[in-house]
């Protein structure tokens, strides 16, 4: 699986689909823990970014240190852009020691890390002290090797308005993969760290990713099969990728979902970016498209338009979009904001619901939906 620039038509009408909101995407609850009032009063939170060896600039952000001196960030090498999460502790002399995680054992126990222990570890790892005005110095040791690279880093804030992300992606287990983002901000590289995280999207854990992949490399084609990722739209502060992952059993069976996230701030973005006083005239503009997109749909005189049976046509007929039924999985792309209607109705046969997958999405100009959105909506720097 790899990240998809161009959109893969066709797949639409071969897999099953269940839609998936963007908003409700969230890191795994065991990353979620924030900083408590017993944490020791000196602390190294912050964002960072600085050289190795006077040559290799990166940037580091140290986001949380718990009541035992426990601390936890991430860092990229501005040459790369790729993420890299980060584990370690604050000594009882003050020096910060933190260790980059293997992406797909990441709960793996350090032993015989740290002060006592020996320089040459399986991982690579920093050695940081507290110096003047913020900064840190120290040194970087290479996994294995053991190859030491002074560090010096000084305190970083990102002083201009993010306008795009970086795009790359990470693999697990030589199979799986996800797309990944970074920008000058740090706190919002490890908010679109866990909005992406591999677990959170597919919703297994990496224990049940890494039992597929033994699976279909002993031969079998059940089972999940991994993650396709589209980026949509990359500008203006704000992101947007369309998901879509897949499981096979019986038949093959397919989500179809996509985030959308304000680049400046690192919120996702849904549907509550409507004005709440325009709602009920938004969903009315939604339930008028809907029908104009149905009516295409079933005209007979489209040749592209697929014979339906009398239930069927019943059934995209009494669709209807308004407050007990509003639209979901907001979309940005090709200069318009769409929303993802789901057909059900009685009589709804599984092959006819893969075939509506994404079929009924009802698209808004940014110059239309700008008479919707709240005031302060982040979606105005659309226009």
């Amino acid at each position: 699986m790899r990240i998809l620039l161009v959109a893969a038509a066709g797949l639409l009408l071969l897999t099953g689909c269940e839609s998936k909101q963007a908003a409700n995407i969230l890191p795994p609850a065991k990353n979620l823990a924030a900083a408590t009032d017993n944490k020791p009063a000196a602390t190294a939170l912050g964002d960072y970014e600085g050289t190795l060896g006077g040559k290799y600039p990166f940037r580091l952000a140290i986001n949380f240190q718990d009541d035992t001196a426990g601390l936890t960030g991430i860092y990229y090498y501005l040459s790369q852009q790729k993420p890299i999460r980060l584990w370690g502790f604050r000594a009882p002399d003050g020096e910060i020691w933190l260790r980059e995680m293997d992406p797909e054992h990441p709960d793996t126990v350090a032993a015989g890390w740290g002060q006592t222990g020996k320089a040459m570890q399986p991982f690579a790892y920093f050695r940081l002290r507290p110096g003047g005005q913020g900064s840190l110095t120290g040194s970087w040791l290479a996994a294995k090797s053991g190859r030491r690279l002074a560090a010096q880093l000084r305190p970083y804030q990102s002083r201009t308005p993010v306008q795009k992300a970086h795009v790359s992606e990470q693999t697990y287990f030589g199979e799986f993969t996800t797309p990944q983002f970074t920008v000058p901000d740090m706190k919002v590289t490890q908010d679109l760290y866990w909005l992406f995280d591999i677990e959170a999207l597919s919703e297994q854990g990496l224990e049940m990713l890494e039992e597929e992949h033994r699976n279909h490399a002993a031969g079998s084609y059940q089972g999940y099969g991994g993650i396709d990722s589209r980026v949509t739209y990359n500008n203006r502060g704000l992101l947007s990728v369309a998901l879509r992952d897949e499981y096979t059993a019986a038949n093959v069976n397919s989500r179809f979902w996509s985030v959308v996230v304000d680049l400046r701030t690192g919120e996702p973005l849904a549907l509550d970016e409507v004005d709440p006083t325009r709602k009920a005239a938004f969903l009315a503009a939604c339930n008028t498209k809907l029908h104009e997109r149905i009516a295409a749909y079933l005209d007979p005189s489209d040749p592209n338009s697929e014979e339906q049976d009398s239930v069927d046509v019943a059934g995209l007929s009494s669709q209807h979009i308004g407050p007990d039924n509003p639209p979901d999985d907001m979309l940005i792309e090709d200069g318009r904001i769409s929303f993802n209607h789901f057909v059900e109705y009685d009589g709804l046969s599984n092959f006819t619901r893969k075939m509506y997958a994404q079929q009924f999405r009802v698209a808004f100009t940014f110059a239309e939906m700008a008479r919707f959105l709240k005031p302060n909506s982040p979606l105005r720097r659309l226009l």
